[in-house]
């Protein structure tokens, strides 16, 4: 009979780390290092503990589970995904993955087989990028720049008093680099968040690689005047600006670069309130694409709208670059792994990018990686709505376990 996971200790692993910060709609309200986001870590801690694992926590505040075989100098096998939410957020993602990592592990270490392989549970830190995007995982891989926590995508007064909050420093979490002795291998657990896997009837998605991100801060910056004495022809408003710069984005991307996405998911009005003329306008967007060279281009093509939409209404534009986490692909040969174990778990998978950023991502830097999704009901995600069927949790968790399994015994 092939190794699978306990589907009862599964569901009541998952119940008791979904506790902390759960709101009455059924979601999960815990952005990293507030106070229900530092409850579910204490919560995983016990249970670490009461488990026999050893606890850890590095610079970045990431948290792992160790175990360790009989053989000191063994790789390390490390499977993870992380416990903080966006806000008002769902309860499967991330969580499912730091779930089904910690079964597969107790799994592992329950199995008869030699145990050739150190195991590693983790949880990271800030991968919604509450303050920066991927946090805990870029820290773990040397990834993480003095300049990215310099510019965290909150106000920067509440991110130091979010990392007074957790114990950390800047010092820390740049110091908490791995990169140097990195796992042998990385594996992760997670929905999908999107409707590929209903709309093929798969019930597992086997990740080849993940898209690049990268996140703009455009500002068009008119003039404030009074809002009922300025005629509507005299007026250099801001708001004007920003909004055809809005449109322009959809617009773009259909016309020219259906094989990307962008997004505004943010505006800052200054002064901000209704009697006055904005001065400034902030928008706030992203792209995603799996091609740098298509991701330049249309970078390019924005930045010409914004100097379009200024020039439009009387105003100036500054388009800024944040930050940008690149393309990643996963490792070949443990897709495989992974397509063997679902074959032998009679799931039916399909092979996809990931239009979404994961930890994986940044462990692929470092050392071979694979990332499984599971399906999202109707693709709800980042909301109260998000749901997978329980039964499709327990068949990535076999996967993910299969997987893992072929990994520790072909050491």
């Amino acid at each position: 009979m092939s190794l699978e996971v306990n589907p009862l200790r599964f569901a009541e692993i998952f119940r008791a780390l979904t506790r902390d910060g759960a709101t009455a709609e059924g979601g999960l309200n815990r952005p990293a290092l507030s106070r229900a986001h530092l409850d579910a870590r204490d919560t995983f801690r016990g249970l670490i503990s009461e488990c026999g694992f050893e606890a850890h926590t590095d610079g970045a505040g990431n948290l792992s589970a160790v175990w360790r075989c009989a053989e000191p100098d063994a790789p390390t096998l490390m499977l993870g995904s992380h416990l903080d939410s966006v806000p008002n957020g769902g309860r499967f993602d991330g969580t499912l993955g730091v779930t089904a990592a910690f079964e597969v592990a107790r799994t592992l270490r329950e199995a008869p087989h030699p145990k050739k392989m150190h195991l590693e549970v983790m949880d990271f830190t800030d991968e919604e990028g509450t303050w920066v995007s991927l946090m805990g995982s870029r820290a773990a891989t040397g990834r993480l720049t003095e300049k990215d926590l310099a510019h965290p995508r909150g106000n920067p007064e509440a991110f130091v008093m979010a990392l007074d909050r957790a114990g950390l420093t800047v010092e820390g979490i740049l110091g908490a680099d791995r990169s140097a002795e990195p796992p042998a291998a990385y594996l992760e657990l997670h929905i999908e968040q999107g409707t590929r896997l209903e709309r093929t009837n798969s019930r597992i998605g086997i990740v080849t690689g993940m898209v690049g991100i990268h996140m703009f801060l455009i500002a068009f910056n008119g003039q404030a005047n009074h809002a009922g004495t300025t005629p509507m022809l005299e007026r250099q408003d801001a708001a004007l600006g920003a909004s055809a710069f809005c449109l322009a984005v959809r617009r773009r991307v259909l016309e020219d670069f259906p094989d990307c996405v962008a997004t505004v998911g943010q505006m800052k009005f200054v002064p901000g309130t209704f009697n006055i003329v904005p001065d400034q306008v902030t928008v706030f967007m992203e792209l995603r694409s799996d091609d740098p060279h298509r991701a330049g281009q249309l970078e390019d093509a924005l930045r010409g709208a914004a100097a379009d939409a200024a020039d439009g209404y009387g105003l100036t534009a500054e388009f800024n670059h944040l930050e940008s986490v690149t393309e990643s692909a996963m490792d070949p040969d443990i897709c495989r792994l992974m397509e063997s174990s679902c074959t032998r778990l009679g799931l039916k998978y399909s092979l996809l990018p990931s239009l979404a950023g994961h930890d994986a991502q940044s462990m692929a830097r470092i050392c071979p990686s694979g990332l499984l999704f599971v399906p999202s009901r109707l693709g709800y995600s980042h909301s109260a709505a998000e749901y997978t069927d329980w039964d499709d949790c327990v068949a990535g968790a076999n996967a993910l376990l299969q997987t893992a399994h072929a990994l520790a015994i072909s050491q």
